[in-house]
């Protein structure tokens, strides 16, 4: 006689979860981003303050920890630059690791705000948003179209503050 009932607790288990999320669009980003963040990057932690033009050129101020404050990352679609103090040094895009925190903070930042094979919920006040870039899955949640956090495949969160 339990056995009859299990299907019956199953179902009301999984309903009540589907509840709480609905599917949902994209909400649109502004291609333009200024915010600090706070990014953790394999395990480390960082603070930057974060930029991203409306052509896709983004820079990131590092300002913690200690020995990475002041160095600044300029990055887009075909060269990255690294300046701190005076030294100044630049690659091709070829040349940096296809899973390095810009490359797959901008990867995934760029595919939600062009709003290509992004999968969409809202849950509460936030709507997440999931996609893939570089072959990683990632995840966003925005609220009234602002970016407040992204996570790439347990490797790399950034929290906008």
């Amino acid at each position: 006689m339990k056995m009859r009932f299990m299907p019956l607790i199953a179902a009301a288990l999984l309903t009540g979860c589907g509840a709480e999320r609905t599917s949902a669009k994209p909400e649109k980003l502004s291609g333009d981003i200024d915010r600090s963040a706070d990014i953790t990057f394999f395990g480390r932690e960082y603070k930057a303050e974060l930029r991203r033009g409306g052509e896709g050129t983004w820079e990131c101020g590092f300002t913690e920890p200690e020995n990475l404050a002041g160095l600044k990352i300029t990055y887009n679609s075909e060269s990255c630059i690294m300046e701190m103090n005076d030294l100044k040094y630049q690659c091709g895009k070829a040349s940096l690791p296809e899973y390095g925190l810009m490359p797959l903070m901008a990867g995934a930042v760029d595919t939600l705000i062009e709003g290509r094979d992004v999968s969409c919920t809202k849950s509460g006040e936030y709507t997440v948003e999931t996609g893939e870039t570089a072959g990683q899955k990632f995840s966003a949640k925005v609220r009234d179209g602002e970016l407040t956090e992204l996570e790439v495949d347990n490797s790399l969160t950034v929290h906008f503050r």
